[in-house]
């Protein structure tokens, strides 16, 4: 699953959570969602957390790739 799909489910069970208030008082059913949420936030926390750690180390590696370009073309024109 994706970050912006996580979010929408759980944007999803939230509202399935406050229908669920507002007809019926049904314990169960409201903890299942709150079990739901409360999992598929952990999950967009890790997925956040990787991809934050993947744009970093992309940006990394262009730093270091245009750092080996200016050194090589120093090397020439010496």
């Amino acid at each position: 699953m994706e970050l912006t799909e996580i979010k929408q489910s759980i944007r999803q069970l939230k509202k399935q959570k406050a229908e669920i208030l507002t007809t019926t008082k049904e314990k169960k059913k409201i903890k299942r969602i709150q079990r739901k949420v409360k999992l598929l936030k952990r999950e967009s926390r890790v997925l956040a957390k990787a991809k934050k750690e993947a744009v970093a180390q992309a940006a990394a590696e262009a730093a270091s790739r245009e750092a080996a370009e200016k050194a090589a073309a120093a090397a020439k024109s010496a």
